[in-house]
């Protein structure tokens, strides 16, 4: 399965009004066509399933002001323009709907489970006549991963269901875990508690050097669980190995690797197939190029 890039970049790149701490939330209000035609742009380069554009409509990024007043309204629209893109292409297109972390990415200190679950299920009923799957992404704590599933539950939809998870830029002596401090076998554990709404595992937003070790040690772990059929895979960014002290995920826009090429970036994520990953894509700083060269080494319908 080819996941597209980055919406937020590949926004700016194709000239969408675009800055922080609105991200990629802006396009919605002011330029809602380029959404279409940045979602459009991937699905030629290949990407099969394609993400609502709803990462930013958040009250993080958006304020909790604005969030009340439109929130739900930009949600509604980031998914009909998602599903528009999908419709209006010659290939079969799935539509993924975003859950994305509502007080901060990377941030798990800052999540709140009881201020979280009535957003969640706002978005998800916003969502759901729009989409064929959820996705939760760049989730750093696996409490949000409970919260998600239970505000999609409480929707009734009954969707397949994909869970991903944000890495630090090191791991300790322990090897791959999350910002938490929770493992790979953590995060196993808490799928496995959650019966079979979880179909696919995935990390996100990290850097392709740390998503290789965290994908090998997950598809071991859900193997020793008995959890076969659950999926694998991952999108990483091309954000700098180094991060700014100063770094805020509403404030600092980080450049892209120069030699993080669509050919590197494949070669990297045929070790990820090699260890059982059946789900890849790019985030932030992934463009249109990225996975073209994904979808002409890996895609089944090419």
């Amino acid at each position: 399965m080819i996941l597209d890039g980055g919406m937020g970049k590949e926004l700016r790149r194709i000239g969408a009004p675009f800055r922080q701490p609105e991200w990629s939330a802006l396009a919605l209000l002011e330029a809602p066509d380029m959404v279409t035609q940045a979602h459009a742009n991937f699905i030629e380069a290949g990407a099969r399933t394609i993400t609502t554009n709803n990462y930013a409509v958040v009250p993080f990024h958006l304020g909790d002001e604005v969030f009340a007043e439109c929130g739900t309204a930009l949600v509604d629209l980031a998914g009909t323009l998602a599903r528009t893109a999908a419709e209006n292409c010659d290939a079969e297109v799935s539509v993924a709907g975003s859950m994305p972390p509502l007080f901060g990415s990377y941030l798990p200190e800052a999540f709140d489970a009881e201020r979280a679950a009535p957003i969640y299920r706002s978005i998800a009923e916003s969502l759901a006549p729009h989409v064929d799957r959820w996705i939760g992404e760049t989730l750093s704590t696996t409490a949000e991963m409970r919260t998600i599933i239970e505000a999609i539950g409480a929707t009734g939809s009954q969707l397949p269901i994909w869970m991903s998870f944000a890495l630090p830029n090191t791991f300790d002596e322990r090897g791959p875990a999350l910002r938490s401090g929770e493992t790979v076998a953590d995060i196993v554990e808490a799928v496995s508690s959650v019966g079979d709404r979880i179909d696919a595992v995935l990390f996100n937003c990290s850097l392709p050097e740390q998503t290789g070790p965290a994908l090998a040690d997950l598809r071991h772990e859900l193997d020793v669980v008995g959890l076969q059929h659950v999926e694998s895979g991952g999108y990483a960014n091309a954000f700098p190995v180094v991060e700014r002290d100063d770094y805020s995920a509403k404030e600092v826009i980080y450049e892209r690797r120069e030699e993080l090429t669509g050919d590197r970036y494949a070669d990297i994520v045929a070790t990820w197939i090699s260890d059982g990953a059946t789900i890849v894509g790019g985030c932030c700083d992934m463009y249109p190029e990225h996975i073209a060269a994904l979808s002409e080494r890996f895609a089944l319908d090419r």
